[in-house]
């Protein structure tokens, strides 16, 4: 008898512990959650025409209008191109028109903005010019040129050195009061790129600005290039 009562708890433990086995087993694994923010980046732009780029993070199952406003605004109260509907989320590639509106925008901002109420939104901006890609056929250029000041020469000349010129360009030299960055300033007079590179040159300042404390500089490209640089000087005679 007590054998028969010993055979039959083992087999019931058994039992037991084979059911708890499979229930566990047959639970459902629960999703991933969401974490992080979204990002996007640059891939290519067609002047006037379109933007490609490419997203990082994106919420699953979320809906973004994208839009596109002038520089500095983040694209807030941007013109929609379109919208997003992020199916799975993560990496993807996209491509939006340019509006009629941005046509010859030096720079434009877009930004994707959720519209299904989960407060997620992306910005970035981008240069309106076609350009090839860096390492393509045809290009060796890379980056943006800038410029450092070498020497003043109070009310009379400027000398700067400008690194990364792009080859085979013109840029006009501006100046101006301090804080307009150059833009809108008096021509001062126009250089030729040539190869290219690191160059030095010596601008005269122009007499409407003389006697300034300080003084913008920028050169700006005139073939439609988009590149630029711009600084600024003290107007005392140094070094």
């Amino acid at each position: 008898m007590k054998r028969t009562l010993v055979l039959l708890l083992t087999l019931t433990l058994v039992l037991f512990a084979f059911g708890a086995h499979q229930a566990r087993a047959a639970a459902p694994s629960a999703a991933p959650a969401y974490s992080g923010f979204p990002t996007f980046s640059i891939v290519s732009v067609v002047k006037d025409t379109s933007v490609k780029i490419k997203t990082n993070n994106l919420p699953p199952n979320d809906t973004f209008v994208v839009k596109m406003n002038y520089m500095g605004t983040r694209g807030v109260h941007g013109i929609e191109v379109g919208t997003l509907n992020t199916g799975a989320g993560g990496v993807q590639t996209l491509e939006y028109a340019i509006p009629a509106a941005l046509h010859g925008e030096y720079q434009i901002a877009i930004r994707l903005q959720s519209i299904s109420g989960s407060g997620y939104f992306a910005y970035n901006w981008f240069y309106n010019n076609t350009a090839a890609k860096p390492g393509s056929p045809g290009t060796g250029y890379v980056g943006y040129p800038t410029m450092k000041i070498l020497a003043v020469q109070r009310n009379v000349s400027v000398t700067v050195r400008i690194y990364n010129l792009p080859a085979n360009d013109e840029f006009k030299v501006l100046m101006n009061v301090m804080g307009t960055r150059g833009v809108g300033g008096y021509k001062v007079t126009s250089i030729d790129t040539a190869g290219g590179g690191t160059q030095d040159f010596t601008f005269t300042i122009p007499a409407e600005l003389k006697d300034l404390r300080q003084i913008a500089i920028r050169i700006q490209s005139k073939t439609g290039s988009g590149y630029y640089a711009y600084n600024w000087f003290y107007n005392n005679t140094t070094p």
